[in-house]
């Protein structure tokens, strides 16, 4: 069978529990840090993943270091549930559709801002005024890209403001190389 079948299955069990124990948000957020700590160390991803010698209980201390908080209770059942069913394999796979499914249940759209550097307080600005242009709740994820020399970039449902540096003196020369080739 598909293994993104399964995964959506398993997060669709997951989405349908958590509803249903008002614990959303707490299993959401665990959700959201684990992928980004498999995404960020492989040795962990691979511990909870891929080694059948690594028993549940080992699996679950490591998820909490991982998250440095104790796992809820509907974190441990569902790793219970894959482990028991022996789909660790495609854990990581079951978190980003639950992920995506939440989102959409809650109402909740993602965005990226881009930035030269840490701009404080910029991210809750744009938070607060595209959820008011929106009507959704926004959630603006931080990269940081030195290149742009400054400004910014943010994307949100396929739009994209660019505001940086970078592409002002993209957008400049690109206008004066138009002029050059008209002159000639």
């Amino acid at each position: 069978m598909n293994e993104g079948v399964i995964a959506a299955r398993y997060a669709k069990a997951l989405l349908k529990y958590v509803q249903e124990s008002d614990a959303g948000e707490e299993v959401y957020s665990q959700a959201c840090q684990l992928v980004q700590k498999m995404q960020q160390v492989q040795q962990f991803s691979d511990y909870v993943r891929k080694h059948p010698e690594v028993n549940l209980d080992r699996k679950l201390e490591l998820m909490e270091a991982a998250l440095e908080a104790p796992l809820s209770d509907g974190m441990k059942r569902f790793a219970a549930l894959v482990y028991g069913h022996k789909r660790m394999p495609i854990f990581q796979r079951m978190l980003y559709s639950f992920i995506d499914q939440y989102r959409q249940h809650a109402g909740i759209k993602v965005g990226r801002l881009v930035s030269a550097e840490h701009v404080p307080g910029l991210r809750e600005r744009l938070e607060t005024m595209l959820s008011q242009r929106t009507g959704a709740i926004v959630q603006i994820e931080e990269d940081l890209r030195p290149d742009l020399l400054g400004g910014f970039i943010v994307e949100i449902d396929g739009m994209r403001l660019d505001a940086s540096v970078l592409e002002q003196i993209r957008r400049i020369r690109s206008e004066l190389i138009d002029r050059n080739n008209r002159i000639v």
